[in-house]
């Protein structure tokens, strides 16, 4: 990835690169932070749950000795009073709760907090508050709200075919429709299954 693009973007607010790996960048930008005058601390997040384990590694980037039994009201509140800017890198977007995503939305507008992303797969509707503060980094490769799931289109066209196949052959052979019905209903749920 280019660096000098994500440091702009990470600048200007949080970003996410979607079907990628955050890792490989956060190891690319410590290692050329002198070279980049980077002045934020950087953090990388396997993934940001549990919560209070990403909200810990965040803080111990100011704090090295912070003690884990802070509650996750607190860490927050110390990680907000940073004058310093955090570059959180995470990976695995797609884990995020609610909850959490609503903690890491906090930090982001109370704090001096901003995000790079990395998400795989889909993630869930309450994280879409959060997810919305992202400038994605390639468009194309994000599945978002304004995506279009056409699987359970494509697994009822395939049901339908099946059972116009297997109505013919038991047209000719002399089994019942309700057979093909059968085998359709069938088909579709083993398609189903074997998607989810």
């Amino acid at each position: 990835m280019d660096l000098i693009k994500i440091v702009s973007c990470l600048e200007d607010g949080n970003i996410i690169h979607c079907g990628g790996n955050i890792r490989d960048t956060y190891h690319e930008l410590s290692e050329r932070a002198e070279e980049l005058d980077l002045q934020a601390a950087l953090v990388y997040l396997v993934s940001p749950m549990p919560l209070k384990a990403g909200l810990l590694e965040i803080m111990r980037a100011h704090e090295p000795g912070a003690q884990e039994k802070l509650t996750i009201t607190e860490i927050m509140t110390a990680i907000a009073s940073i004058e310093r800017e955090t570059w959180v890198f995470m990976d695995h977007f797609e884990d995020l709760t609610g909850k959490a995503a609503g903690k890491y939305l906090w930090l982001h507008t109370h704090g001096r907090v901003k995000y790079m992303a990395g998400l795989t797969g889909t993630f869930r509707g309450e994280v879409q508050s959060f997810y919305s503060t992202f400038r994605k980094l390639n468009p194309s490769g994000c599945l978002d709200g304004d995506s279009i799931d056409v699987s359970v289109t494509v697994m009822a066209l395939i049901s339908v075919f099946a059972s116009l196949c297997y109505l013919r052959v038991g047209l000719e052979y002399g089994l019942l429709a309700t057979s093909t019905i059968w085998f359709a209903l069938i088909v579709f749920r083993t398609i189903n299954y074997i998607v989810r």
